[in-house]
């Protein structure tokens, strides 16, 4: 009789202890399950490639010490990086005001800024420079295929193929720099214009080449523009060690 009360009591003991045991077990397995989770989850937010912040349809301004709206910057998607300090912008589109009377637009397929401080963004694919007076008449564009924007200097440069069209000429080259305040485009390298008017078309070829936006006229210059090139490409290998280029 004892010893039947002993192994009836020894049977729920140990019932007792495997079924707490299992729930121990159970609790171990949820709660390292959650944490390997959240050890993948961390680790992919550390991969410097893909985006751990972003905004879609953005839309932000830079102004003056006077309060005067200098840029406007929008686009599809802004996107920012873990161990990273660049951001990233699909489908850029910048409003630069170059003065009371004239203002650029400036558009591409991609945006890198390096710093995420918006003084030198590097453009690429598709891009286009435009710059409009203050009755929105297109002045002078330029196309390119790679660029650098320093939007509180208003200056673009690019080592790249570039076409410069105004009201009254086509003029292509190897390499630009822009000088939004002083209004001056320069082709560093390999200049061809071709103007055309009701009267007669007209070429002209020449090493280095200088738009003047204030006069409307272009001019040979003897400026030799090769290190100004080389100069723009370090800039440029610069901006991308930040990431791997594309």
């Amino acid at each position: 009789m004892i010893k039947k009360i002993t192994n009836n009591i020894f049977k729920k003991f140990f019932r007792k202890h495997i079924l707490i045991i299992i729930a121990l077990l159970s609790s171990f397995l949820f709660i390292n399950d959650i944490l390997l989770k959240a050890l993948n989850y961390n680790s992919l937010n550390s991969d410097s490639s893909v985006s751990n912040h972003f905004l879609n349809n953005f839309e932000m301004s830079e102004t003056d010490i006077y309060g005067q709206i200098t840029w406007i910057l929008s686009g599809d998607k802004l996107e920012k990086f873990p161990n990273s300090l660049r951001s990233e912008v699909t489908m850029p589109i910048m409003n630069i005001r170059s003065s009371e009377k004239s203002f650029w637009i400036v558009r591409a397929d991609h945006a890198l800024d390096p710093d995420s401080l918006f003084k030198a963004i590097y453009l690429k694919d598709n891009v286009i420079f435009n710059k409009y007076d203050d009755n929105k008449i297109n002045e002078v564009k330029i196309i390119t295929t790679k660029a650098i924007i320093y939007p509180d200097e208003e200056i673009i440069e690019t080592s790249e193929f570039a076409t410069i069209t105004t009201p009254n000429s086509k003029t292509s080259g190897d390499g630009v720099i822009a000088d939004m305040k002083q209004g001056k485009v320069t082709i560093l390298s390999n200049a061809k214009r071709l103007s055309t008017s009701d009267e007669r078309s007209e070429e002209l070829k020449g090493e280095t080449m200088l738009y003047d936006l204030n006069k409307k006229t272009w001019v040979l210059l003897k400026k030799d523009g090769r290190d100004d090139k080389i100069k723009i490409q370090n800039r440029v290998k610069t901006i991308l060690k930040t990431k791997k280029a594309k």
